[in-house]
This record gives structure tokens, C-alpha cells and sequence, in this order.
């Protein structure tokens, strides 16, 4: 198998500042870097694009030629696959260095986000990789989750129309979970426990005013005991 630019940089947006700082250089619009692999007898050469896409090439150090048989489809071998491994190292320390996580998109999404993060200094974990678009939060004095923001498949709350929606779970008393499922913006939890967490929709349909107080609520009920 070749190399999945795809995968290695999904839910990626390019950080410029964070590309220069990592010694790529302008050439004409695009951006490029050298970087040595297998003891110097490659070079690969990495392209990025204004736009943040990838592209490379693997060229033999002694006479400058292009290995075109790392992206050949179907040539396999354990040398070609150890530079297929090499260069995959190489993009995949790119797209972590240069790269920011943006797989959460929803404009109410950003707003939490940015509330966690002014008020408990808590960035997002990403601790599934089956799901690398499901995030945690969990308070730093216990560990405990307080939230699970989540990108879901509109029918799995039996909500109407078709793509995906971004969701978040929070916690709360189970008088409380029971009070707000009676309402039409609240479910049963998605895959928590439904006796003391609840899903609230990130489309807008409640008020960030409402939502946030709900988060603070449930980053309370975190808490040691």
C-alpha cells in the first residue's frame, strides 16, 4: 500500500507560523522542506500548498533521481516498505507539528470550545482512535469528564434530515437529566450513562447563554465528592 495523505491529515488545518518555525521555506507560492531519511540515502522533499494540501517526493541523495517506487501501487518489498515507513514518519511529524486539529466545525462548537478553555485552562483529548472526532474534556484536579463533544450521524437521535450534527454530553443530578429530556432540545445521553449525563444539539437550537450554563453546572457536578 502507498502512503494515505488523506488519513495522516484528516480534521488538519494548516498553522503557518507553526510551518516556518519548522524550517520550511517559500519557493515561489508553495513551501517546501527537505528531510533526510534511512541514514541520509534519501531525501524527502515535501511540498505544502498555500491551502494546507501535501504532496512529496523521495529522491536517492547519490544521484539526485526520484524514487518513484514508494507510490507505485503494488510494489511491495521490505526496502521499498522501509521507506514508504520512513516517509510516512516524516508526514506524520509534519501534520503534528505544523497542522492544528480542527475536526470539530460547528460555530457554537468554537464558542465552547473557547469557553473551556478561558475558564479551566482544559483543551479537548482525542482519545479514541475509532473515533478521532469524538473529544473529552475532564476537570485537572480529579480527571473526571465533565463533557464529551461529538460528531454523530443526525439519525442516531432520530433527528430529522440527512449528514452528520455535533452533539455534546453533559452531566447533571438525574432529577435534573429527568427535568430537561421532558423538553424537545434535550436526548438521553449517546453513549453515557443515561441516568447522569444528557445530549444537548451544538446547531444553535439552545441559546449559548443556556448552554454554557449547563457546561458549568455539569463541570461542578464533576467535582470530588
Amino acid at each position: 500500500m502507498t502512503i494515505d495523505l488523506d488519513t495522516i491529515f484528516r480534521y488538519k488545518v494548516l498553522n503557518l507560523t507553526k510551518l516556518l518555525d519548522n524550517g520550511f521555506s517559500q519557493n515561489s507560492v508553495v513551501f517546501e522542506k527537505e528531510i533526510p531519511i534511512m541514514k541520509k540515502q534519501f531525501n524527502v522533499l515535501v511540498t505544502v500548498q498555500p491551502d494546507g494540501a501535501v504532496s512529496y517526493k523521495v529522491i536517492e541523495t547519490a544521484f539526485g533521481d526520484e524514487y518513484i517506487l514508494v507510490n507505485v501501487e503494488g510494489v511491495q518489498g521490505s526496502f521499498v516498505g522501509e521507506v514508504r515507513s520512513a516517509c510516512e514518519k516524516v508526514l506524520t511529524d509534519i501534520s503534528k507539528k505544523c497542522y492544528d486539529i480542527e475536526i470539530l466545525k460547528a460555530e457554537q462548537t468554537k464558542r465552547v470550545l473557547a469557553f473551556i478553555k478561558s475558564e479551566y485552562d482544559i483543551e479537548p483529548e482525542f482519545l479514541w482512535e475509532k473515533y478521532p472526532n469524538y473529544a473529552a474534556f475532564r476537570r485537572k484536579d480529579n480527571e473526571k469528564w465533565f463533557a464529551i463533544i461529538m460528531t454523530v450521524d443526525r439519525s442516531k437521535l432520530e433527528l430529522s434530515g440527512h449528514g452528520n450534527i455535533e452533539i455534546i454530553d453533559m452531566k447533571a443530578e438525574p432529577d435534573s437529566v429527568e427535568k430537561l429530556l421532558k423538553r424537545e432540545t434535550y436526548y438521553p445521553a449517546y453513549h453515557m450513562n443515561k441516568k447522569h449525563w444528557f445530549t444537548a444539539c451544538l446547531d444553535g437550537s439552545i441559546s449559548d447563554e443556556i448552554l454554557l450554563s449547563l457546561l458549568s453546572s455539569s463541570y461542578k457536578c464533576s467535582a470530588k465528592r
